[in-house]
């Protein structure tokens, strides 16, 4: 290997699977309540599908989905039971629960939503790994972020089918 292309590989920069390694689960978590709460959850529309939707819980289904994808959890089955199993997510929701059927349906019906959120939560830890404060993300690193954010997506739903084809 050349001097110039060690240089560069050891100037790769790479997202870790689990964002849980950059900042403790409960921070993690409680930045994608953050990016989540910030949505315009009154909107009339939206009120309209809760109220003839009752049993519907789109923010949780947005925060657990988001959460698991993050820490590299990917197929459905995996991120109904994760709430079990996850102590942040046992601490701010004890009472929640989602099916696998309606996790898998969320992801399809939202993707661009999920993709928002996953951007949203990668660019916060970034700023608080490399305590990078207000100061702009690059637009190529913003880009890599969307890029992981949709890969984790594609991921997840080839997980579930090769998962549901055996």
């Amino acid at each position: 290997m050349s001097q110039a292309s060690a240089t560069k590989q050891r100037e790769r920069f790479e997202l870790p699977w689990d964002f849980s390694v950059w900042t403790d689960a409960p921070s993690l978590l409680a930045g994608i309540i953050a990016e989540v709460d910030s949505l315009d959850w009154d909107n009339p529309a939206l009120q309209e599908i809760l109220r003839a939707n009752p049993t519907f819980q789109p923010r949780y289904l947005l925060v657990l989905i988001t959460y698991a994808y993050a820490i590299g959890v990917f197929e459905s089955e995996e991120v109904a039971l994760l709430p079990l199993h996850d102590n942040a997510v046992q601490a701010r929701f004890p009472r929640e629960e989602a099916s696998f059927k309606a996790i898998t349906r969320f992801r399809r019906d939202h993707r661009g939503l999920l993709k928002w959120t996953l951007s949203q939560c990668f660019k916060r830890v970034l700023r608080e790994r490399f305590q990078l404060g207000n100061t702009p993300i690059p637009v190529g690193v913003r880009r890599a972020l969307v890029e992981a954010a949709s890969s984790r997506l594609d991921l997840a739903r080839h997980v579930d089918r090769s998962s549901h084809a055996e």
